[in-house]
């Protein structure tokens, strides 16, 4: 899952299992909204019939709550849209379907197809404007089956299957919007609205795009996590790191402590897909916090070609104000895999 965003009629979009910022220019590691960080999928490439589990990180750092977060999932599988492209799990294709994908309802959606479980035409039934929330999953998990056909022939002769899967975590309701023919086709037809049914502020929403893969014969772990480090100390994620607060008139003035993250070699797999390169994982971090400031976003621990990064450390400066809060530390690999840990941080 290599980390994109990008805006588009829904307002912020985390692509791959990556998190959007609010709309303005804060740094992508400051949090005070809501925030989807990452989607772990706990089979990041399954084989076809295997059940996989999705399970989210997300967050609600607004300082107004006037409706309380949901994390929603839409039981819809799209599999193998035209150039692996999640727009085109909407898009319109000239004989009615979405754009050439094959798109699959599962749980109670599949329940309400008849017996079919292409849920093409049920999906086109579903008026625009209406609010979907009870219909929906709710919860930070989601369970679904690569289907057993999955695996297909892809440009270049390559086989492998992809199911791409929508959530939102909305604090509101969910419905559908109407594709505007003006917008271009990088649309998600997904609104997260108020009461009165009008559309909320990326500060209050993100949609995430989740991609699990099926190859014949090759597996990917989810990198491990060993320890997260402030110093080279180990931090006790119970525990959490206690910081005096920062005092002085500039923020990078403050003093920083050194965040890094230890990740065993063996997180470190080879990638079959690199061809006579003979490459492994590109493994980096990302960090978010809603009491500090980190000089980096992200960091690369782990290089496709050299192996393990030398100083893979960032610093992170805490806020002037003393108070309670996280640090969500974000490990992910290029083929889909991601780990988390959540710190607690204490500003005196």
């Amino acid at each position: 899952m290599r980390l994109l965003r990008l805006a588009s009629v829904v307002g912020c979009v985390a692509i791959l299992g990556n998190a959007c910022g609010t709309g303005n220019f804060d740094p992508q590691s400051r949090v005070d909204s809501v925030r989807l960080f990452a989607v772990s999928a706990d089979k990041p490439y399954a084989d076809p019939g295997d059940t996989v589990t999705l399970t989210a990180l997300f967050t609600d750092q607004r300082p107004k709550k006037p409706l309380p977060l949901t994390l929603y999932w839409i039981p819809v599988l799209c599999m193998n849209p035209p150039q692996d492209a999640y727009y085109n799990c909407f898009a319109q294709s000239t004989n009615g379907g979405a754009g050439g994908a094959e798109l699959i309802a599962v749980g109670s959606l599949a329940g309400l197809t008849g017996g079919d479980a292409n849920a093409g035409s049920l999906l086109r039934q579903i008026p625009t404007g209406v609010d979907l929330s009870d219909f929906l999953p709710q919860g930070p998990s989601f369970s679904f089956p690569m289907p057993d056909d999955a695996i297909q022939p892809h440009d270049g002769g390559t086989q492998y299957g992809l199911v791409i899967v929508f959530n939102v975590a909305c604090a509101g309701r969910i419905e559908f919007a109407p594709l505007d023919p003006s917008a271009g086709p990088q649309q998600v037809p997904i609104l997260c609205t108020d009461e009165a049914g009008n559309k909320l502020t990326p500060s209050d929403y993100v949609i995430g795009i989740s991609r699990v893969y099926s190859y014949a014969g090759q597996t990917n772990a989810n990198p491990v996590i060993d320890a997260v480090t402030a110093d080279g100390v180990p931090i006790d994620p119970n525990l959490g790191i206690t910081l005096d607060r920062c005092t002085t008139a500039k923020n990078a003035d403050c003093p920083a402590v050194k965040l890094d993250v230890q990740v065993p070699d063996s997180s470190w797999e080879p990638n079959p897909n690199s061809g006579d390169e003979n490459l492994h994982e590109q493994i980096w971090v990302d960090y978010y916090s809603n009491r500090g400031n980190l000089d980096s976003d992200a960091r690369l621990l782990f290089d496709t070609r050299q192996g393990r990064v030398a100083d893979s450390g960032g610093n992170f400066r805490p806020f002037k104000d003393p108070g309670d809060g996280q640090l969500w530390v974000v490990v992910h690999d290029n083929r889909g895999g991601v780990g988390w840990v959540v710190i607690p941080v204490h500003i005196l």
